[in-house]
């Protein structure tokens, strides 16, 4: 929309509604909002003496004036009249406002002829057309059509029709000497009346011109309106940016990332069809332009009518009338109307007589329907637009049509007349002239609708349906460039492929319009070109891809020096140069989202294929194209990143490699026929090494990390950075990710090689270059999502490093034999860099907020690390490099620091393996201290140190592993450790109190032990269940010891164990019991416990006497046996009576 150059006349600010006049009795609503205005601010008329002579011609006459604008001189008719597409000007400038919020736009002449038809006996010619909503009226004088027809020998159809219509032969009426005397007088009072206070002195008498007749020059063709001659496009369109209409910017494309083949803002129609709309008069010359709302009636106005200050009211018109001659209803009605759609609340009337000024009369607007001899119902004139425009939009229903409205000189009857059906029947069915301004308005319309961006999908349809009305206006054959650029569309496959249905009409327009000046190999377009296709033996692998992309990025550099050029011959900045470059874009839009929509239903080969055919499409772009604007690199950039997407998930799915291959070479033929037509401007190889199918992982692997690394590079070098920055975190989230992958995969490799080594003592040099490839993968992820703040994933591959550093320890390790195997110093320098990476990775988080789970598995791998280099130091203890108690110091503090990270609290999944974990370390340090008491001599603080801690950490086991319902035997052997360290204690007591304490506090361990051999005999009856079952079903059974998850072996071992040491226990009690009995000789407590373990240890060693007993049988002994022990306590605590 244009921009006033000056505040409208009596106009609110723009864009707001001006205060309506108060118009008394007035039985309509109207109010008028100013929209564009090229008036300065009015000035107050200059009040004309009485007895000037308007005969005289002023001063200033038939100059230019801002003021009066074009009314000055129009009224003489020495400028062209309103022309015949004066309401298209308008739609153009204010084209938001087209299709929905305007029913009508049109000049006010025309408004003011229809609302006078049922008061006048005129003829009416106009023009309407309809676009979605809107009705477009413009006069069609249908005479001076005619007249060109007889020079021309066009629109003779239009021509016949007329005369078979009026049944007789049209002739033009001339103008009066009467009117063109009127014309003159009107004209000089209205320069009088702007010329201040000189206004009322004549031009000397010696250069007084004027005369009674008409001027010079102003005869019957003066008036006419200017038909053009059927559009035709130009052969070649100027390149220069200042030949462009309002509203029109260079034709490179603004892409808008997500739309398929966005239209760019107001281009391809505008700038290609400049010197058309000049031609044929497409400007909106109007003076301002007026949103009109009358009752419910919305219209878009153009108004030429000079607008003054003055009187009362800061706006009123002027009027010259004869003082002889009284106000008809017509020009009441003009007047009227006038006022109304300009919001000018006076008139000011000037009456003369014979051109000599007799008086001024003031008359408001709400009482011009009432004056004398002009009397008119305001309720009439509301009715009549209504019904004129609901007769309008119940005829005129479609779009792009020409309709013809029509009313014979003297006749009270209006029809209306279809004359594009009209002109179908003719031999050359594009003769209307209308059609190509239709065609534009359409275009813009529906480009207009695609543009905002608060556009809803719901209007997809009205927009395709604007362009495909457009396109049905159009001859491909005379205008093949509008053809080429209508193919616009957004939304699910089949709306692209629509897209790509048109894409290819018109490349085959701007194919065949392309002269050649030399023979193109030969390309049969029914010939499917052959997708590449290579298997990993010949692609060269990751090296040649570095080739590859060094040569791709060069070639991206030198776009900037423009040298491409087209293999066809296509002129550069010609129509059809222009016009490819727009359809190769809209088609790899199409193919971008056609790939896409495939990635996300998993069709991976199809998704390739799309890709391949959008990065070929760009590449012939690239070869066209002088530079590349920003926002073709911006998209760019969306497809390579995509393309490295889609390379990933074909990696991670190896498995459906057959299927893929298949949806990857398959053809159609609207994509042989669009590739034909890119493979005579190009290549198509620049994006070969993107888009190729491997079947090696690796391979697949590094395309995809090049694809992202291509995509950056691009934003890196067009300082695209700023300007997209969710695009730059993007693929710097995509490189760091695919960077982890290959990481991962290298390790995996590692980790493979290790396993296999068997007989080999040294790190191989293939395990070396595999650990160097995945640390330099994290190393540059790392970097990656560091530089664009991403926390969690920089702590995934920190946690990822730490991992590949273990594996690294993992292969340090010695393989001489389990006697001579000591923890090496290579082990130990990688464990530490493992816990340092864990550390880094904790740092990078900062607290558990950040990310729960991931501080959680972090905080599990180094509690891991730190237990597992713990472990193998006590297990196999550097004694040859280090002393004892430094190991056990160093054992000590990496169990405590792996407790620190194992959070047994926190409920969650990992909980059990946490208390699991902190279970096991405190029986392994507690078994370390109870070996440290065992072979310490001498110091005894040290030996009570140890003795303490033992006890300690045998206790904080115990709680940890009586809270895991899964753990059965690791509670049994810590329980059973615990009575060995009873034991080892008593041997050392020299009392018998002492030792009978000892005893019983072994024994009541053992007690405890209870819940344990319940959870395994629970696990052993529901096994024998399922066994019993089983048979019960069917004669072939087969038995699943590990169905349970219980491991009988152990089971068994540490059940001889515990009755071995359990019926030791109850012999010494029962030794130490009788000595004491013997000494006392009175009943006690102890008699009772002395009783209960004889009966006890009778019974445990004729069941350890019987070898035919079942395992469950075994449990079900030790329970009764431990129950027995456990009332026998109870009873003792208990008393004697």
């Amino acid at each position: 929309m244009a921009e006033p150059r000056g505040p409208g006349p009596a106009a609110a600010p723009r864009g707001a509604e001006a205060e309506e006049p108060k118009q008394g009795s007035l039985a309509v609503k109207s109010s008028a909002v100013v929209k564009y205005s090229s008036a300065p601010p009015q000035a107050a008329f200059a009040r004309l003496q009485e007895k000037t002579d308007l005969k005289l011609p002023p001063a200033n006459w038939l100059r230019e004036s801002a003021r009066l604008g074009p009314a000055g001189t129009a009224i003489l008719g020495s400028s062209k009249k309103s022309t015949p597409f004066s309401s298209f000007g308008m739609a153009y400038d204010f084209i938001d406002s087209i299709g929905n919020d305007v029913d009508v736009v049109s000049d006010s002449e025309n408004i003011k002829k229809l609302l006078k038809i049922p008061y006048s006996k005129s003829h009416v010619s106009m023009a309407v057309h309809r676009i979605g909503r809107t009705l477009l009226l413009d006069e069609l004088d249908i005479q001076e059509l005619f007249m060109r027809s007889s020079q021309t020998g066009d629109w003779t159809w239009l021509k016949e029709f007329y005369q078979r219509l009026i049944d007789q032969k049209w002739q033009r009426k001339k103008k009066s000497k009467e009117h063109w005397y009127q014309k003159a007088i009107l004209s000089k009072f209205l320069y009088y009346s702007i010329n201040g206070d000189g206004a009322a002195q004549p031009v000397p008498s010696s250069s007084k011109q004027h005369q009674e007749g008409p001027v010079p020059g102003e005869g019957d063709e003066a008036g006419r309106a200017s038909w053009p001659a059927p559009f035709e496009m130009p052969s070649s369109l100027s390149e220069d940016p200042g030949a462009s209409n309002q509203g029109s910017v260079p034709l490179e494309p603004s892409y808008i990332v997500g739309h398929v083949a966005s239209a760019p803002k107001e281009q391809n129609l505008t700038t290609l069809f400049n010197d058309g709309e000049n031609s044929q008069g497409l400007k909106n010359d109007f003076v301002r332009n007026i949103l009109w709302t009358f009752e419910d009636i919305h219209m878009l106005v153009g108004s030429n009518m000079p607008i003054f200050g003055g009187g009362r009211y800061p706006a009123v018109s002027l009027r010259l009338r004869d003082n002889n001659k009284p106000i008809n209803v017509l020009t009441g009605i003009d007047y009227w109307l006038d006022n109304l759609i300009c919001n000018v609340p006076e008139l000011v009337m000037c009456f003369h007589v014979n051109g000599i000024v007799q008086k001024y009369e003031m008359i408001k607007t709400e009482d011009i329907p009432n004056l004398e001899n002009s009397n008119f119902s305001t309720k009439v004139i509301k009715d009549i637009a209504q019904n004129i425009l609901s007769f309008l939009k119940s005829n005129c229903t479609k779009e792009g049509h020409t309709y013809w409205l029509f009313k014979a000189s003297g006749s009270d009857i209006v029809k209306l007349y279809d004359l594009t059906t009209l002109c179908e029947e003719t031999e050359d069915k594009y003769q209307n002239p209308f059609t190509m301004p239709v065609a534009i308005l359409l275009y813009k319309v529906a480009c207009n609708m695609m543009l905002k961006k608060n556009q809803n999908k719901k209007h997809y349809g009205t927009i395709r349906t604007l362009l495909l009305n457009c396109l049905k206006l159009l001859d491909n054959g005379r205008h093949p460039q509008p053809s080429c650029t209508f193919p616009v569309c957004h939304g699910t496959e089949e709306r692209c492929r629509l897209v790509l249905s048109y894409v290819l009409e018109g490349l085959k327009s701007v194919d065949s319009s392309v002269k050649k000046e030399s023979d193109l190999p030969a390309a049969d377009p029914s010939t499917p070109i052959p997708l590449k296709y290579e298997d990993e033996s010949t692609s060269g692998g990751p090296e040649c891809l570095e080739k590859q992309m060094a040569l791709f990025l060069d070639k991206m550099g030198s776009f900037q020096k423009g040298k491409h050029s087209s293999q066809s011959g296509m002129i550069p900045g010609s129509w059809q140069y222009k016009m490819k470059l727009q359809l190769i874009l809209k088609s790899s839009k199409a193919y971008y989202v056609l790939s896409d929509a495939a990635m996300i239903l998993q069709k991976y080969g199809r998704a390739l294929r799309y890709i391949k055919l959008a990065l070929q499409c760009h590449d012939t772009y690239c070869c066209l194209c002088a530079s590349m604007l920003p926002e073709v690199l911006v998209f760019l950039c969306q497809c390579l990143t995509l393309c490295g997407d889609i390379q990933l998930m074909l990696a991670q799915n190896a498995n459906n490699r057959a299927a893929y291959l298949e949806e990857y070479n398959y053809q159609t033929k609207e994509d042989q026929e669009i590739l034909h037509s890119l493979h005579r401007e190009s290549s198509c190889q620049v994006f070969a090494w993107a888009t190729d199918l491997s079947t090696d992982l690796e391979c697949q692997l590094s395309v995809s990390c090049k694809c992202y690394e291509a995509a950056y590079e691009i934003l890196l070098f067009s300082n695209l950075k700023k300007q997209n920055p969710e695009q730059h975190v993007q693929v710097l989230k995509r490189m760091g990710n695919i960077r982890n992958e290959i990481g991962v995969f290298y390790m995996n490799q590692a980790a493979a090689v290790q396993t296999e080594r068997v007989v080999s003592k040294n790190v191989s040099t293939t395990e070396q270059q595999l650990w160097k490839k995945s640390f330099s993968c994290f190393e540059k992820g790392i970097q990656n999502f560091e530089s664009i703040d991403d926390a969690t994933n920089a702590a995934l591959l920190l946690c990822n490093t730490g991992r590949l550093m273990r594996i690294c320890a993992q292969a340090h390790c010695a393989t001489e034999g389990d006697f001579k195997r000591e923890f090496s110093p290579e082990e130990a320098l990688y464990y530490n860099k493992a816990i340092d990476y864990y550390l880094r990775a904790l740092r990078s988080l900062g607290k558990r907020d950040v990310h729960p789970a991931v501080w959680d598995s972090v905080n599990w791998e180094l509690s891991t690390t730190y237990f597992t280099m713990a472990t193998l130091q006590q297990d196999y203890a550097p004694l040859s490099r280090k002393a004892q108690e430094q190991i056990e110091k160093e054992v000590s503090e990496a169990m405590m620091k792996s407790l620190k990270y194992c959070d047994v609290d926190t409920v969650s999944p990992r909980q059990p393996l946490c208390q699991y974990r902190a279970a096991t370390i405190h029986h392994r340090l507690a078994s370390m201290y109870h070996s440290c008491l065992r072979n310490q001599v001498g110091d005894e603080h040290l030996r009570k140190q140890h003795r303490v801690l033992a006890d300690l950490h045998y206790s904080k086991a115990v709680r940890l592993f009586q809270l895991l319902k899964d753990a059965p035997c690791e509670f049994l052997r810590v329980q059973l450790e615990r009575v060995a360290f009873a034991e080892f204690q008593m041997a050392s007591q020299n009392s018998s109190a002492g030792k009978l304490k000892t005893l019983f506090g072994a024994l009541d361990i053992m007690v405890k032990t209870k819940c344990a051999f319940q959870l395994i005999r629970k696990e052993l009856a529901a096994e024998s269940e399922q066994i019993s079952k089983d048979e019960s079903n069917t004669e072939n059974t087969s038995t699943n010891d590990s169905s349970t998850g219980l491991n009988k072996e152990e089971v068994l071992k540490l059940l001889s164990i515990f009755e071995s040491r359990m019926s030791f226990l109850l012999l010494q009690s029962i030794k130490l019991l009788t000595s004491t009995k013997k000494k006392s000789g009175a009943i006690s407590e102890e008699e009772i416990t002395l009783k209960t373990n004889k009966q006890v240890y009778s019974l445990l060693l004729r069941a350890t006497a019987n070898k035919n007993m079942t395992l469950l049988e075994r449990i079900e002994v030790i329970l009764n046996l431990l129950e027995q022990l456990t009332q026998s306590s109870e009873a003792a605590a208990g008393g004697v009576q």
